[in-house]
């Protein structure tokens, strides 16, 4: 029997009025909200835990985050996201997961939040399709199904915003200008590895080339050994020998590439994170290495401004998120639940989870280390804004390239951009249409197999 009849005779054999709703295409929860013309607070989430070795489905408000600490608490310290969840449902997509309790053989965990909502709409099994019911007939459906809280709600989550007068006003001790201090006072702060004083010393000297250049990189092994086998890569289309570093730069890859991911490796190499977790270095390294060519690809479509410097461009891309392993390098405990709370909450933007947790997120850590380090204004910029599209400050055609790139990578599902919407006003501001933007982003699906291969080497 088809998924959609199943559920149909369900709700009719409790007599419950319902409505079927298909949208075009699913991204994100806020996506299909707005498309469904509704408050997010309306729409359920169901996520898939497993403690003590059993699986639950639990069921809250999409806004709202689920509190992994609360979870904690609640199951003894094992919780975790369901990695063997099949849905036993003929015909339902794998990643939804339709909220009623005879059609799913695990216990049903419902957040007393969601009891709270007068029209619920929830997953209906297929990607994009959603059911409608009331409030009173969503409780009716739970009667039996187990009541807790475990969410924090998003009206109280994103009140936690970062202030430079905030003094004691943060979900805990650590206000913004607390960690500021410990970034800047801790013998824990990495200084400026040397390889990256070497490259910003002939980034600014206009005659250095290709001899200079690789003469630092042949001082770093394994840098010497990517800048080789990035020249020798299909992707580059180079039908000579690559027989130097030298010869990789100057026909191949180029001064300005090599010199920014020069700049970007020795970087995040001095930085101590897990290679694991959303934001262990492997998810970093492939968003960084996507964000900087999509970026670098968007500048070339720019028209009828001045384009910005394209390398600056490609190391902003490369480095926006360099926070993020300052946060891990610094804060190994907290890093470690700020990826828990990031699996469990992928639609949540992380610099909320961040000051949720820390009262401060990875864009501010980030550029005080870039400060520190004598780093570009423009490197600073998109840094610090690259979340925020209502920047309009000098140098905001940096952090406005790097949220296009990464909103037009979350349709890839890659990056940790909660947004799919590209702002007109952004748009306008940078000097680039809706049409050029996917264009730019399909150059990047035709490269997928190479990116893939040197953000792995990044990792390496």
């Amino acid at each position: 029997m088809p998924l959609v009849d199943v559920i149909k005779n369900e709700l009719d054999s409790k007599k419950i009025q319902y409505e079927f709703i298909e949208i075009d295409k699913s991204y994100s929860f806020y996506h299909d909200a707005k498309q469904l013309g509704i408050p997010l607070e309306n729409l359920a989430r169901a996520t898939v835990i497993e403690a003590h070795g059993e699986n639950r489905l639990l069921v809250l408000r999409a806004g709202d985050m689920l509190d992994f600490s609360s979870l904690n608490t609640i199951y003894g310290n094992s919780v975790s996201i369901a990695s063997n969840y099949q849905s036993r449902l003929e015909g339902c997509d794998p990643q939804c997961k339709v909220p009623l309790p005879e059609l799913q053989s695990m216990e049903i965990v419902i957040d007393q939040r969601m009891l709270e909502v007068d029209t619920v709409y929830f997953d209906a099994g297929v990607h994009g399709s959603y059911l409608k019911i009331s409030g009173e007939d969503f409780k009716q459906l739970h009667k039996e199904s187990t009541l807790g809280e475990f969410s924090c709600p998003a009206e109280k989550l994103y009140r936690v915003n970062y202030n430079e007068e905030q003094d004691g006003n943060s979900l805990n001790s650590f206000t913004p200008k607390r960690i500021q201090q410990r970034v800047e006072e801790t013998f824990d702060l990495p200084a400026m590895p040397a390889i990256a004083q070497e490259v910003m010393r002939i980034r600014i000297d206009p005659k250095a080339g290709a001899s200079e250049l690789a003469k630092i990189v042949a001082q770093d092994p394994s840098l010497a050994a990517q800048v080789i086998s990035w020249a020798s890569s299909p992707y580059y289309g180079y039908q000579g020998k690559i027989d130097s570093i030298a010869t990789a730069i100057s026909r191949v890859l180029g001064f300005d590439l090599v010199l920014n991911l020069a700049l970007g490796i020795s970087v995040g190499k001095s930085l101590n994170v897990s290679t694991e977790g959303p934001l262990g270095l492997n998810a970093y390294w492939k968003q960084s290495v996507y964000s900087a060519t999509l970026s670098e690809k968007l500048c070339s479509f720019i028209r009828g401004k001045t384009r910005p410097q394209r390398g600056l461009v490609y190391l902003s891309g490369l480095l926006h998120n360099i926070g993020q392993l300052l946060l891990g390098h610094l804060f190994p405990p907290q890093f470690y639940l700020i990826n828990k709370y990031v699996e469990m909450n992928p639609h949540i933007p992380i610099a909320n989870i961040e000051r949720y947790l820390l009262g401060i997120s990875h864009v501010e850590v980030g550029a005080w280390l870039m400060e520190s380090w004598n780093m570009p204004e423009e490197l600073i910029t998109a840094v610090r804004w690259h979340h925020h599209d209502d920047y309009e400050g000098e140098h905001a055609i940096y952090s406005n390239i790097v949220l296009l790139a990464n909103r037009l990578l979350r349709r890839l599902e890659i990056g940790d951009a909660t947004q799919i919407l590209l702002p007109e006003k952004i748009m306008s501001m940078v000097g680039i249409d809706e049409q050029d933007a996917f264009k730019a982003l399909d150059l990047i699906v035709e490269d997928e197999t190479e990116l893939d291969a040197i953000a792995q080497q990044m990792v390496a």
